[in-house]
């Protein structure tokens, strides 16, 4: 289970995000007009306290089976979530947040994590800051600590 500060900012997160999908108009960023869903301000809060999150939990030295967990729980997370849109993006893009933790894995964790992200997502939906955090957890697998 991750940490109750993380877990506590996903909660958070998502009954903000799911409010804002819920109040939102139907056209609503139809045409340019209107809000986009991803405009809420919500999802860049998220983004930054899981940041100051993430950086005080490396600072604690954390073992490597405990970073998995944590880190299998935010990369298996917008699996669960694909609906709506702006919510499984923002989860995906927060992946790239925990490139920091992935260092700090040992071999054999990076490589089971690698293995599982790789197959969560498919080579050609992969995203930039998807590939980032496979190459950087292939190479804690062949280094790792």
């Amino acid at each position: 289970m991750p940490t109750a500060a993380i877990r506590k900012i996903y909660d958070s997160y998502f009954d903000k995000a799911l409010a804002a999908e819920q109040n939102r108009k139907p056209t609503d960023g139809m045409f340019g007009i209107g809000k986009k869903p991803g405009d809420d301000p919500c999802h860049a809060e998220f983004a930054a306290e899981l940041e100051v999150a993430l950086k005080a939990y490396r600072e604690e030295s954390p073992a490597s089976p405990e970073i998995r967990e944590l880190l299998d729980f935010m990369y298996q997370l917008p699996k669960s979530h694909e609906e709506p849109k702006s919510i499984y993006w923002m989860l995906i893009a927060v992946h790239g947040l925990t490139a920091i933790l992935i260092p700090l894995l040992g071999q054999s964790d990076a490589a089971a994590l690698r293995k599982s992200y790789a197959a969560a997502y498919k080579r050609w939906e992969r995203l930039p800051v998807q590939q980032q955090i496979l190459r950087a957890l292939e190479q804690a697998a062949s280094n790792g600590r």
